[in-house]
């Protein structure tokens, strides 16, 4: 069986949508960032299949994710974000697919949403599995991923130090180094509304103000961790001009109520 985790972080405005459609016969485990008390009462009184997750603070992506890993029985676990709309019953094709299929660490179903998620680097034999899922290797997948929960944890889980941004891509590079297999699922489809719309509109602001911060810091730890400490500087320092630029010009029109980051 397979629990769907969902990581939330005031995006109640979703969460609604998204246990409507997984279903009542599926256990989904949301881990609610924002200590939101009330959504935990209110959908655990609805739906006896959910069970909302209350930690301590904001824990960012890949503490909520641990933190999610460690209340699951299932081994296979759907991790997705509140604002993926999942098409066509994708659950239960996702459910049926890992009945016949286990060799995998992780599999994604393919965004139709205008961003391609996942990424082959390099060539590989026979990557392409025949069946009617349209299963393909790949090296990076991105939006949702089904985790084969044993086969993660033997690389240690998601990296705590990454607060939001590049864990995936972390994920995915720990994966790949150890020779485990991630796969796309073509004929099982998703779609990400892209941007910030996870979140309730009223803390755009200080969403973008986040995004701006831990972006950078995200990609600089994983280019350092992975390729090193130099290699981290040069690739972040655009980006970091960028955001201070994008600070600069907030700060000269807040007198307006004008907020243009």
């Amino acid at each position: 069986m397979i629990t769907v985790v969902i990581i939330s972080f005031y995006s109640r405005h979703h969460i609604l949508d998204r246990i409507k459609e997984i279903g009542t016969s599926v256990p989904v485990v949301i881990v609610e960032n924002s200590q939101d008390l009330e959504l935990k009462k209110n959908l655990e009184s609805i739906y006896p299949n959910v069970k909302v997750l209350i930690p301590p603070h904001n824990l960012g992506w890949g503490k909520a994710v641990n933190f999610a890993i460690k209340e699951i029985n299932t081994n296979y676990i759907y991790l997705t974000q509140p604002d993926v709309i999942l098409h066509n019953d994708c659950v239960m094709k996702l459910e049926d697919c890992v009945s016949k299929f286990k060799d995998f660490a992780i599999l994604t179903p393919l965004d139709i949403g205008g961003y391609k998620n996942y990424q082959i680097y390099s060539k590989k034999e026979n990557n392409i599995i025949d069946n009617k899922y349209g299963l393909e290797e790949v090296d990076h997948v991105d939006i949702t991923w089904l985790l084969n929960k044993a086969e993660l944890q033997e690389i240690g889980n998601w990296d705590e130090n990454i607060f939001l941004y590049y864990e995936t891509f972390d994920m995915c590079k720990r994966l790949r180094k150890k020779h485990k297999k991630i796969f796309i699922i073509k004929n099982i489809q998703t779609s990400h509304s892209m941007g910030t719309s996870s979140h309730d509109p009223k803390f755009e602001f200080q969403a973008l103000l986040n995004r701006n911060w831990h972006y950078n810091w995200s990609k600089f730890y994983y280019y350092q961790k992975h390729y090193g400490y130099l290699f981290g500087v040069r690739k972040t320092i655009p980006n970091l001009l960028r955001a201070i630029k994008k600070y600069i010009i907030h700060k000269v029109f807040i007198k307006d109520g004008k907020h243009k980051l």
